[in-house]
């Protein structure tokens, strides 16, 4: 008997496990909602314009997207909105698409992405590639910048691990990391490591200030010790409540190569 009661009690188990799989979640438009930072990339041909995108998108949960987006391409910056008429869908697996139609630039794009890290009914995050591109890929990510309300620089504060990668055909590659600390006001400094193809890597440390927009979008001004400047648009992302930013995606609006895209994220230690 003990073994009957055991044997049955496994089949139950087991019952239960499978209708647990059987019912897996099941993904819909309403898996996608509210604002999102998403940063994109282009992986170049050997002759391919360097590119970056970096935005806010909002998702209504339904069909719509809206928002708006900054694209550096081959040493020229770009700011348009997404026009009326971009919409998104989701299927029931977790794989979505989208249509961008922008007020510049190229006009419009379409996407797929496939939603990960759902919690409480919502992505925290989508995974993007571009279905345009011709000899090239675009390619990235966007995560849920989940305000509740207004953002200010209040929701920046305190210190970020940064890596900036400069994405290139023509020139040395180049990759920076560091910290970078906010003070919550306006205060910005920078300590990093950088190194440019295979010449040694060098240190350095900068400073200046940021600003926080109400959609969770800023800019960061920057002086580095080696005498040069920096101009860092950024979008906010992964904030709970009232808490800080626990993320950024950063787009570099002022790089001074014009045949590459300098790019890359910040995350909160």
């Amino acid at each position: 008997m003990p073994i009957r009661k055991s044997s049955a009690l496994v089949v139950l188990l087991m019952l239960f496990a499978l209708a647990n799989i059987s019912a897996a979640a099941t993904y819909t438009a309403a898996n996608v909602k509210g604002s999102y930072s998403l940063l994109l990339n282009r992986w170049n041909g050997s002759t391919g314009d360097s590119f970056g995108l970096l935005g806010v998108v909002n998702f209504d949960g339904l069909s719509a997207v809206s928002g708006s987006v900054t694209m550096f391409s081959h040493g020229s910056l770009i700011v348009a909105s997404i026009s009326s008429g971009s919409t998104y869908s989701v299927s029931p697996n977790g794989s979505g698409s989208m249509t961008l139609n922008l007020s510049r630039g190229n006009g419009s794009g379409t996407f797929a992405f496939v939603l990960n890290s759902v919690s409480s009914n919502v992505a925290k995050s989508l995974q993007v590639l571009n279905l345009d591109a011709n000899d090239v890929a675009i390619a990235g990510t966007a995560n849920s910048i989940n305000l509740s309300g207004s953002a200010t620089a209040a929701k920046l504060k305190g210190t970020y691990s940064l890596l900036l990668n400069w994405w290139t055909t023509t020139e040395p590659q180049q990759t920076l990391v560091g910290t970078i600390k906010f003070d919550g006001v306006s205060k910005v400094t920078l300590s990093f490591t950088d190194q440019q193809g295979g010449l040694p890597a060098t240190t350095g440390t900068g400073s200046g200030t940021y600003s926080v927009n109400s959609d969770g979008s800023g800019s960061i001004s920057l002086t580095l010790s080696n005498s040069t400047t920096k101009q860092l648009a950024f979008v906010l992302n992964s904030i709970a409540g009232t808490s800080v930013a626990k993320g950024l995606q950063l787009l570099d609006e002022a790089n001074p190569i014009s045949t590459s895209v300098d790019t890359g994220t910040a995350v909160y230690e």
